[in-house]
Order: structure tokens, then sequence, then C-alpha cells
């Protein structure tokens, strides 16, 4: 108990001196050479593209960067758009059911809701690019299911939609997935911000599905320094910060 005390202090000190200032240059990295810290491969050219993007179009320029980029195993895959309001959900992921019945190549579909930016400013680049790669996540997980098992390996994700502990085990292992690929920092800047523009009713939800910007933090660190024990996490993900605590030695972390 001592020990983990110890790690837990020490994590959240950490956190503390990393965050309140996010980073705002990086951009992830291919699976091979993750980190928790991506590399700044973004150009002036797309810098000067954005001046000019629709919110909608730069939504799915984002996206497309990270599928090239990140997730190889579905680059030959086609991304259908489509976008939506809401005032607390930003971003889906799905597959068209009806043509998923006549067996793979999978239609994927990505949700976005341009209304990001309209809240204390957007999330910022990294913190999107970040969100963006956990939804491609989620299209990963439904490509392989569909090669595995076909239909039947979809008709799997059914319990995620009705009950919650399942819908939990589903996010956190999507979480996992893009923390290997180099999306921790990012995907805490989101977190971040998503607990400034939510209600309080909204960031309770948010904590309950979704892995918070300290237990983040401590998985990117554990990808960082101890890669293998978070491979072997993706069974069954931990789901809190002492489960993660126990993934590993302190020094992992």
């Amino acid at each position: 108990m001592a020990r983990l005390s110890s790690l837990l202090t020490s994590v959240v000190a950490s956190f503390i001196l990393t965050t309140v200032a996010p980073a705002a240059s990086a951009t992830p990295t291919s699976p091979s050479t993750a980190t928790t810290t991506a590399s700044t491969t973004t150009t002036a050219a797309t810098t000067a593209t954005t001046t000019s993007e629709t919110p909608s179009a730069r939504l799915e320029r984002l996206v497309r960067e990270e599928h090239a980029r990140a997730f190889p195993e579905i680059a030959a895959a086609q991304l259908h758009f489509a976008t939506f309001t809401s005032p607390t959900v930003f971003f889906m992921s799905n597959f068209d059911v009806g043509a998923a019945l006549d067996g793979p190549p999978l239609a994927l579909q990505i949700f976005l809701n341009p209304g990001v930016f309209d809240l204390d400013g957007g999330p910022g680049e990294v913190a999107l690019r970040a969100i963006l790669a956990h939804e491609l996540s989620h299209s990963l997980d439904y490509v392989r299911r569909a090669v595995v098992d076909g239909s039947d390996g979809l008709v799997g994700l059914l319990p995620a939609l009705v009950w919650p502990p399942a819908e939990e085990e589903m996010e956190r292992r999507t979480d996992l997935v893009a923390v290997q690929r180099g999306y921790a920092e990012g995907l805490i800047a989101y977190r971040l911000w998503l607990y400034r523009v939510l209600d309080d009713d909204g960031v309770r939800e948010k904590r309950r599905v979704y892995y918070s910007p300290i237990e983040l933090s401590m998985l990117g660190r554990l990808q960082a320094r101890c890669p293998h024990a978070l491979a072997g996490a993706l069974s069954t993900p931990p789901r809190s910060a002492r489960e993660i605590a126990r993934l590993a030695p302190a020094s992992c972390f």
C-alpha cells in the first residue's frame, strides 16, 4: 500500500508539472516508433491550409492524416464522414451495419461535430489528432473483428451499447491502443479540455467511461518505459489508477 501511495503521489506531481502548459506542436508517430511524446511533423503548408478550411474539412483532413500516419493495418480502408451536433459528444465511429452483413471490406464511418471549435476555443490540434486516433482505434477494432469472425465478431459489440461495464471496457481498450501509438499527451489535453467545457454531470460520465488525465499520464509512462506491460493489459484494461499501478514495477512509471 505504501509503494502504491508513493507511486500515485509521484505521478500526480509529475502530471501537474507537465500539464500546466500543454504542448501544442507534436503529432503522433507510427506504432513502431510511438512514445508518449509525438513527433513534430506538421508542415508550414498544412498550417497555412487550416486558415481557409471549414471546420468540417479541417477535421476530415486531420482524420485522414492520422489514418495514413498511425494506422497501417487499415490504410486501405475507405473512410466515410458525416457531421452531427451535440453539446456533449464531439466524435463517434461506426460502420455500415447493412453492408457489414455482406462481409468485408467494412464501410467505416467517422462522425464529426464541428461545434468542437466553438467551446473554449477548441481543444487544440494535438488534442484533436489524439481523439481522432481514438476513433480510428475503434475502426481498427471493427475491421479486426470482421476479418477474424465475420459478422459474428461485430455482433460482439452489442453489449457495449446496453451494458455500462462493457462500454467502459471497450472505450478504455481503445484509449490503450491510442496510447500505444503515441497519443497519450494529446488524449490528456483533450480530456482536460472536456472537463472545462462540460457540466459536472458530463464530467462524471466521461470519467466513468474513459481514462482520466492522471490515468493517461501513468499509461503514457508505462508505454514509454515498459511497453510490454501495456500490451498485456489490452485483454482486460485496468479500471483505475491503482489497477494501472499494479501492471508493472514502480520503475516503469
